[in-house]
């Protein structure tokens, strides 16, 4: 029984001092707080970083380990094998119950001897992460409309806390800086966050969480970034890239806090784009929407994302979401109104409804499409029809000012009577019609015969009126009175009139 007990206490002074004794023969590693860590200031749940370094005569190839002081085990997966002296980083998430000091040390691959314990590292936890400050659904809200102040823990492995709501309003003015208390809730077990529900907003506020935890006899606390809440007017545009302007065509964008940003999309919502585009088009007064396009963009500052059901007059009546993960894509709409009806003309003959050309005259019809909506590099398909059916179509640019498309087309020998149209490809409005009517004119040489003939029938005619008449006298009648002032009895006379008239 004796010899037993001997034997266990030498085996357990053995096992203790194998660092110990390993200090004499092998140098020791240093362990350090990597300098991005402050020790004062390390928060509950941060990454940690400590250094090991491994000094040049250590007996490479070597294999290093971290752990806490009161407990110097090898770690189940040591970091891989060190060929040369080196400096190895260990990083340590600060969980409660991993408070203590730490210690690192290394051991020879060939002889499996350990080097001693490094100096010791204290790592304490003293803050806490900031609680995190959201508006829902989205921080972009329509005036009247309505969100969710919410306050969430940014772990849930916390304990024993109480978040509190404070609030201040905006614009900020003398005597209005500070944050008033609204409210606090202490979380149960399985509770992460608390919320406060806002309707009918038509004032700006801004909000503030902060958190309290009780943890190993103090109090730490941490305060959430302000979040603000302005309700916005929430305007929608189309802007056009290459006429620097607003227009019936261009890219979508949203007045969001001051500034126009575009809208955020997600490949789950299919219609969101459809949806978006048509009520776009209304709200700008632009009509319907024709075509749109997605355009992936290097960078964007999406604000929103709404989800419509295509039936809104404005965006801002939409349901609006905060972005998450957010494509970046533009949305490029042409609604109906920046496609007006093109205007057909015969050259050298006008636009009129009716246009008359000789058999052997050729005719060239134009089309001509004016647009200070569309954008100037834009390619549009003229269609040129006869009777109603297609005769020809071209895919044509703007002219120099940007504003005009147009196509001409020789008319055929075969096509050259009847009614032509023109349109647009993006589903525009039908041109003027015009109606072309071939007529042979008289010779020269009749039409002076007929004028010749015309001349002296009219001079035969004015001979007669003027030059044929008949005498007829006068005479006044005995047997009726006429007063003496009014008129002067005379001798008879002679009148010629024409007997013609």
């Amino acid at each position: 029984m004796l010899l037993c007990s001997t034997v266990a206490v030498v085996f357990c002074i053995v096992v203790n001092c194998v660092h110990v004794e390993a200090q004499g023969s092998l140098p020791l590693p240093s362990l350090s707080l990597h300098p991005s860590v402050n020790a004062s200031e390390i928060e509950m749940f941060s990454t940690v970083k400590l250094l090991c370094a491994i000094p040049d005569k250590a007996p490479f190839p070597v294999a290093v380990f971290v752990s806490r002081a009161d407990d110097p085990a090898e770690n189940p997966e040591p970091w891989p094998k060190l060929q040369r002296a080196d400096t190895i980083t260990f990083p340590i998430v600060m969980k409660p119950g991993m408070e203590g000091a730490y210690v690192c040390w290394y051991k020879s691959i060939k002889t499996k001897e350990n080097s001693g314990l490094s100096s010791s590292v204290d790592l304490f936890i003293n803050s806490l992460p900031k609680p995190l400050m959201f508006l829902l659904p989205s921080p972009v809200f329509p005036v009247g409309g309505s969100y969710i102040a919410q306050c969430e823990t940014p772990v849930n492995e916390i304990r024993n806390i109480t978040l509190s709501f404070y609030e201040r309003q905006l614009p900020l003015s003398p005597g209005n800086e500070n944050f008033t208390f609204i409210g606090s809730r202490l979380l149960l077990p399985g509770e992460w966050g608390a919320k406060i529900n806002q309707t009918n907003v038509v004032k700006s506020v801004e909000f503030t969480c902060k958190m309290e935890v009780f943890y190993k006899g103090r109090f730490l606390q941490s305060t959430s970034n302000p979040m603000k809440a302005i309700p916005d007017e929430l305007p929608a545009h189309l802007y056009s890239g290459t006429r620097k302007s607003m227009s019936c065509a261009g890219y979508l964008l949203l007045r969001v806090k001051e500034d126009w940003t575009p809208i955020c999309f997600q490949n789950k919502y299919t219609n969101d784009e459809r949806d978006l585009a048509n009520i776009v088009c209304r709200e700008v007064n632009c009509g319907q929407a024709l075509t749109w396009n997605t355009y992936t963009t290097a960078s964007m500052n999406a604000m929103a994302t709404p989800r419509c059901t295509g039936k809104e007059n404005r965006i801002a009546e939409c349901p609006i979401y905060e972005p998450k993960n957010c494509e970046k894509k533009l949305l490029h709409v042409i609604c109906s109104d920046a496609l007006p009806a093109p205007k057909l003309s015969v050259k050298d003959h006008g636009s009129g409804p009716w246009v008359y050309i000789k058999s052997k005259e050729s005719a060239t019809l134009i089309c001509t499409l004016e647009s200070h909506s569309m954008e100037t590099n834009e390619w549009i398909y003229l269609t040129i029809t006869y009777k109603g059916q297609e005769l020809t179509s071209s895919r044509t640019s703007s002219d120099i000012t940007g504003n005009v498309w147009s196509i001409e087309y020789g008319l055929p020998s075969d096509k050259r009577e009847g009614e032509f149209a023109c349109f647009a490809r993006l589903s525009s409005k039908n041109s003027n019609s015009v109606h072309i009517y071939i007529y042979d004119p008289p010779s020269a040489g009749a039409i002076a015969a007929a004028v010749i003939t015309t001349l002296a029938g009219a001079a035969i005619l004015i001979y007669i009126c003027m030059f044929r008449t008949s005498e007829e006298v006068v005479h006044i009648e005995p047997g009726v009175a006429v007063p003496s002032s009014s008129i002067e009895i005379s001798q008879p006379v002679m009148v010629r009139r024409p007997l013609c008239c």
